[in-house]
């Protein structure tokens, strides 16, 4: 089993939170992929959960970005340990990995912190000095539930754009509105030389999927991950 301290923790919203990890060797992995952290509550039942991570990769440090859920053992543990906590976990493990060609548009689509492994993709070919065009359909319910919204537009070049939805606005948003399937509906797709990443809820993902595959993308330019 692998082993990484805290370094850094960050409140995103008022349930969404951020860690930050370093490991004492290398830790090399392939954006997308997840890690099953040991949860060493008080419960002396062994409990194991998956987090993505939401980082590119960078040496011997990495991120993961949780939303707490109520009364979740893996999230409401995280989200008490501070800087200098040492976790244990196994992994990277995963196939959901950034494989499309450079001459391709690439569309990654999200809900909530199903973000979090196309925020590492996006950030690994950013790194890169990819000239390929990508954009990010990113969706949440409220104001309060709204994250990575600077973050995004610090990344914003001639390569890569976002939108960012609510669900369920409030009077003071002035952004856009409707679920992530509203922004993709009216979306012009050349089929032959588009891909698609998504991650979120099952529901989500079985829509974006459906509609994609009435813009004329093939099964094999269709990339998820579900949560649920």
């Amino acid at each position: 089993m692998n082993k990484a301290k805290v370094t850094e923790k960050k409140v995103l919203s008022h349930d969404v939170f951020e860690l930050h990890f370093e490991t004492a060797e290398p830790f090399n992995f392939e954006a997308g992929q997840f890690i099953t952290i040991k949860i060493c509550d008080s419960d002396p039942k062994p409990c194991f959960r998956a987090y993505s991570i939401s980082s590119a990769p960078s040496g011997n440090k990495f991120e993961l970005c949780i939303k707490e859920i109520p009364n979740g053992r893996g999230s409401c543990w995280l989200n008490t340990i501070t800087p200098g906590t040492e976790i244990e976990f196994i992994g990277p493990n995963g196939k959901f990995n950034f494989s499309t060609e450079s001459t391709k548009k690439v569309l990654f689509i999200a809900t909530g912190t199903g973000v979090a492994p196309l925020k590492s993709m996006i950030e690994d070919q950013l790194n890169k000095n990819s000239t390929q065009p990508m954009h990010l359909f990113f969706g949440v319910r409220h104001v309060k539930d709204v994250f990575y919204k600077e973050h995004f537009e610090k990344l914003t070049n001639e390569n890569f754009s976002f939108d960012l939805a609510l669900s369920q606005p409030e009077d003071e948003w002035d952004g856009k509105e409707g679920r992530v399937t509203t922004l993709l509906e009216p979306l012009e797709i050349d089929p032959e030389n588009t891909e698609a990443y998504i991650c979120g809820l099952k529901a989500m993902i079985d829509s974006v999927h459906e509609i994609l595959l009435k813009k004329g993308l093939s099964e094999e330019s269709i990339h998820h991950e579900k949560y649920d």
